[in-house]
């Protein structure tokens, strides 16, 4: 419909995807170092609301070149939700309860993914896509708004005097020398290639379609029940990282993600069989996201935790970024059963890196950020 209507096809709209998915990763630094400067509520407040106004005139593009440019525009905005937003759950919450508010956090984008194109097909058909667009604008728009004016960021104005002593570019510097938090990024990098929307989304109903031959309608029961485990798993994993070590959690996550891929093209065409192990694999593969993050904030202190996610999803998202074109020409070679073999290969390599890391000699949290912050 939007594309008959503005007149463009399938290759500007994967530009368009691209070069949105580009701007979005490579701003997270820019966020992170943003954090600096102003309150971690107002960036995440002002880039809700900028969100939503991007997408109101989205729903009001009158060109192709219009619907791009706001589309483009709308992922500065959303940019700082992933750094900036973990950072300040991190200062918000105590330790036994981390892992939970950071797997709400990541579960609430999949859940938005899962549910918002069901709710849009509906109201499409009603009242069209720009009123559609438009209507699901309002919401960010208002809760921007409220973050900026009832969010607090409490811990801002003692880790900011510290982090004016020294730049972003130090920071990030201290961070990185970090022999834990380096072995989480490298982590994150190689287990790309399996855990994350860009490449199960994309490679999983093409081998259940072109390989196993099923029809769209089982493909897209097995693909729910993705979805539906890409909600479960990261709480669980948040839940069980507030009671035992994450790194023991994440790695046991890594260990099954892998046997689980490695068994899917074993299975064949027993429906059952491929659906209890896709959902499996929903399950860990997303689940290891909030696991990464609470290590990254265990690893971190305060004064560092911003730059640390920032970098944390930089790489992910540039890791992606790689990883997607990486598995797109392997399959094309060696057909689409080596894009499982290499999603198995990256999990086992996540996990020697896991492994790599001394996670056993970093304390909880350090005294201070292991209390609630109390809100002024």
């Amino acid at each position: 419909m939007v594309l008959r209507e503005l007149n463009f096809g399938y290759s500007e709209l994967g530009i368009m995807l691209g070069v949105a998915a580009a701007v979005g990763g490579g701003l997270q630094l820019f966020a992170g170092a943003l954090a600096r400067i102003l309150p971690r509520h107002l960036i995440l407040g002002i880039g809700n609301a900028s969100v939503g106004i991007c997408f109101v005139f989205v729903g009001l593009a009158q060109s192709f070149s219009q619907f791009f440019l706001w589309t483009v525009v709308s992922r500065v905005g959303g940019a700082a939700q992933h750094p900036v937003g973990s950072s300040l759950l991190s200062h918000h919450f105590k330790q036994k309860k981390l892992g939970t508010a950071l797997a709400t956090h990541f579960t609430a984008g999949n859940l938005g993914t899962a549910v918002i194109p069901l709710c849009a097909a509906i109201l499409i058909g009603f009242w069209g896509w720009r009123a559609t667009v438009i209507l699901f604008a309002v919401p960010a728009i208002l809760v921007g708004v409220a973050m900026c004016i009832w969010l607090q960021d409490s811990a801002r104005t003692k880790s900011s005097e510290v982090s004016n002593t020294s730049s972003f570019w130090q920071d990030s510097g201290a961070a990185i020398s970090n022999r834990n938090l380096r072995w989480i990024l490298i982590a994150a990098v190689v287990a790309a290639g399996g855990s994350g929307h860009g490449i199960i989304s994309s490679f999983l109903p093409l081998y259940l379609n072109h390989n196993l031959g099923m029809e769209a309608t089982a493909v897209g029961v097995i693909f729910t029940l993705m979805n539906v485990g890409s909600i479960v798993g990261p709480m669980l994993c948040g839940k069980l990282a507030d009671r035992y070590p994450p790194q023991r959690i994440l790695v046991i996550s890594y260990l099954l993600s892998a046997a689980t891929t490695l068994l899917i093209p074993w299975l064949g065409v027993n429906f059952i069989g491929v659906a209890l192990a896709v959902t499996m694999l929903g399950v860990t593969a997303f689940g290891t996201n909030p696991l990464l993050q609470t290590l990254v904030a265990q690893t971190t202190s305060d004064r560092l935790r911003d730059t640390g996610f920032a970098w944390f999803y930089t790489a992910t998202f540039l890791a992606g970024a790689l990883w997607s074109p990486t598995v797109g020409y392997l399959s094309e070679w060696l057909g689409l059963k080596a894009a499982f073999g290499a999603m198995a290969v990256s999990f086992i390599a996540a996990i020697l890196c896991v492994l790599s890391g001394r996670f056993h000699e970093v304390s909880r949290f350090e005294p201070r950020s292991g209390e609630v912050v109390q809100h002024g």
